[in-house]
């Protein structure tokens, strides 16, 4: 009896060691698959580039600076038709549905000569279809970057030799003693001036120091002030034209009145110039414009030849000429007149001295 129970308390303790161990175990599986998201849904996405910078198989992806997956395989997928790299990731199922067609994949490195990482900018929308293939931007290469620094260098190097052999504004400004004397002689005028100033001599100097144009600039804003407070506190026509309403109801209106009226006159205007209207055909027709032209030069020749006539009149040319200049012939037919008059009247009295009137 008491060796079984012996062999009995050595099983106990045996199985309790493996129970502690295996709880141990899946103690330490349930760890590391929450460190390594074990257990979270994933889906996959391929990313076409054509430089992948080094990247290499286990390199994390990041979306906004999260780690969301991993990168499973780098490989060209048809090397016969293309130079293109294809990237295989592995990420959570809901990181990709905030991955679309604007997303921005780049590859980055972490620190000047860290590992390399998928750094992909999230999608302005969410997608409950994640897409299969994106396409990357490309990635700037360290080689790239020292080429263009070596560039910028020579050409700052090349700055510096044109300013040290005086070439240029800057050569000019730098290697010039003329104008290093100038900039002296400036400073030293400018040190005189201040003083002169600072003394009280001169426009500038008074100024500096009399308070005289600053109280007088003062006094200036204080009635100022007080007239813009005496409009607004007046009845008079400033204030109403601050305040008064129908002052402007009246203003805009005749502003729409003189809007309606430019209107009416840009109306009569096209109907004027209009080629169908009186004026348009006075205006645009040609013949109108010369029988018009006619009309005044047969006008001119009338009238040249009615001042002729009026000259040969005035001078006593002709017969109507010497009737209203020559006194002679005026009282000849004023003559004449008065004997008609006698004549007439006489006929009148007695008409039977100049009619004789018999039926046998």
């Amino acid at each position: 009896m008491e060796r079984s129970n012996r062999i009995g308390w050595a099983q106990v303790r045996a199985g309790v060691f493996i129970f502690l161990a295996l709880l141990f175990i899946a103690g330490g599986v349930l760890l590391m698959g929450q460190k390594t998201k074990m257990f979270t849904p994933k889906g996959k996405l391929k990313v076409m580039m054509e430089d992948v910078a080094g990247l290499k198989d286990g390199a994390p992806v990041w979306l906004a600076g999260v780690d969301v997956g991993v990168v499973t395989a780098v490989e060209f997928v048809d090397p016969e038709r293309s130079n293109e790299v294809t990237i295989f990731i592995e990420a959570e199922h809901e990181a990709l549905r905030k991955i679309g067609p604007d997303s921005r994949i780049t590859i980055k490195t972490r620190g000047l000569m860290g590992e390399k990482y998928v750094d992909i900018i999230p999608s302005r929308f969410y997608s409950t279809t994640p897409p299969q293939i994106l396409r990357g931007a490309p990635t700037a290469k360290l080689d790239d970057v020292v080429q263009k620094a070596g560039t910028t260098f020579d050409r700052v190097n090349t700055i510096v030799d044109s300013i040290t052999q005086g070439k240029g504004t800057l050569g000019k400004l730098a290697n010039d003693p003329a104008l290093y004397s100038n900039i002296v002689k400036l400073t030293s005028e400018l040190s005189e001036l201040t003083i002169t100033i600072n003394r009280g001599q001169g426009t500038l100097g008074r100024l500096n120091r009399d308070p005289e144009p600053y109280n007088r600039l003062v006094s200036i804003l204080n009635r100022a002030d007080q007239t813009l407070q005496d409009i607004q506190k007046s009845e008079g026509t400033l204030n109403k034209l601050i305040h008064d309403e129908t002052l402007y109801a009246k203003l805009v209106l005749l502003a729409d009145t003189s809007v309606q009226a430019a209107g009416d006159v840009r109306e009569l205007n096209r109907k004027l110039t209009s080629p169908e209207g009186t004026i348009g055909m006075l205006v645009s027709d040609r013949e109108l414009y010369d029988r018009g032209l006619s009309l005044i030069n047969r006008a001119d020749s009338s009238i040249k030849t009615i001042e002729e006539i009026t000259g040969r009149i005035n001078n006593g040319s002709g017969t109507l000429g010497k009737t209203i200049n020559e006194k002679e012939l005026y009282e000849r037919v004023n003559r004449m007149v008065d004997s008609v008059e006698l004549l007439i009247k006489d006929i009148k009295q007695n008409p039977g001295r100049y009619v004789k009137f018999s039926l046998f």
